[in-house]
């Protein structure tokens, strides 16, 4: 099934043209990474009716779901202001299934990067998959050994809100586990999802939903953070699109803003930065920006000095601004997922073994 991307592109439009515009139920992962040391592993539990998989990507297997990867490699996976690239398959499924695959090609590479003994019998992806299923990170740009940063969708074709299967309306459902398996330290979180609904419908020549967010809020979730020298405290960032757009892009091709959102994060908190552990208010905020997708330290969101003052601690509340880069889509929407990390074997100042990690989506 694997194909060159420009061929798989060809092959979607050429499958579709001229079809009825459809929404889609939608699971989306913000933060999926692969390196040398560290893969993400994703399981998709798929609730859907066979008439709501798609039957592109092959003459066999009437119900597959698109996954689509929106990803940033090589030097360009560390920065923040680079736009993403895409890379999308339409892979094997069945109704009630779960499957779960390493993205970074580090475990399964004898079943096509399907893990846990999955038989394969309803979801017949031995025989309808060509290629393993982690091409998403592990066989593409940078390699399998080198670095990538993306964001990761997961839909099928389904156009009515709700479903007989789903209690909940949406029909897919996904989780995520970040595992450094050079310590055996790990991380996770639940997808988010979107059932489709009258808003979610695509435009008359779009057969990908839209992926849509509620209007900018004025909510800022509040961050907490450790003493700074002991424990890392890192906001993996995804910028989104406010309603009426789409992450998506359109058949394998650009779609203006799904490459480039960009969004400027700051922690402002009053009138300044954070509160310390006694209740002080400390001032010296500072920003970064994000385009697609990044990774921006509660440190780099304060001053030095307010950091020297903060060396203990603290919570701020955590803003998103329309991002400023030139040539980019602003957007004042992210979703925010918050790792910390011990980097110096410490926890308050004992000396501890191993890695700790500790990771999930802010609200």
């Amino acid at each position: 099934m694997k194909m060159k991307l420009n061929a798989l592109s060809l092959a979607v439009a050429a499958g579709f043209i001229g079809s009825a515009a459809q929404a889609a139920d939608v699971a989306m992962f913000p933060y999926v990474v692969n390196s040398a040391t560290v893969t993400t592993i994703v399981s998709i539990v798929d609730q859907g009716a066979a008439t709501v998989g798609y039957t592109a990507g092959g003459a066999t297997g009437s119900s597959r779901l698109h996954w689509r990867l929106n990803y940033k490699s090589g030097a360009n996976a560390t920065n923040n202001l680079a736009r993403c690239e895409e890379v999308d398959y339409y892979l094997p499924s069945s109704v009630n299934d779960i499957q779960t695959v390493d993205l970074g090609g580090k475990f399964g590479s004898a079943t096509k990067g399907v893990l846990f003994n999955d038989a394969g019998t309803n979801n017949a992806w031995k025989a309808n998959t060509t290629d393993t299923i982690n091409f998403m990170l592990g066989k593409n740009g940078a390699g399998a050994t080198g670095v990538q940063r993306g964001v990761l969708f997961v839909h099928n074709a389904d156009t009515a809100a709700g479903n007989a299967n789903a209690a909940a309306g949406n029909t897919l459902y996904g989780e995520a586990m970040v595992l450094d398996f050079s310590t055996g330290a790990a991380w996770g979180y639940q997808a988010v999802t979107k059932d489709a609904t009258t808003t979610q419908a695509a435009a008359a020549a779009d057969v990908e939903p839209h992926f849509d967010f509620a209007a900018s809020s004025t909510a800022t979730p509040i961050l907490t953070f450790m003493p700074l020298a002991e424990t890392t405290t890192r906001l993996f960032v995804t910028p989104v699109n406010t309603a009426g757009g789409s992450m998506l892009a359109l058949n394998g091709q650009s779609r203006t803003g799904w490459d480039q959102f960009n969004s400027s994060l700051s922690m402002v908190t009053g009138t300044g930065v954070a509160y310390d552990r006694d209740e002080n208010l400390v001032s010296g905020s500072a920003s970064a920006a994000v385009v697609c997708v990044g990774a921006v330290d509660a440190s780099s969101l304060m001053t030095a000095g307010a950091a020297s003052v903060l060396a203990n601690g603290g919570w701020g509340k955590v803003a998103v601004a329309a991002g400023a880069t030139t040539g980019m889509t602003p957007t004042s929407n992210a979703i925010l997922t918050k790792l910390e990390f011990n980097t110096a074997g410490k926890f308050n100042g004992d000396t501890i073994p191993g890695t700790f990690n500790n990771g999930f989506i802010l609200k």
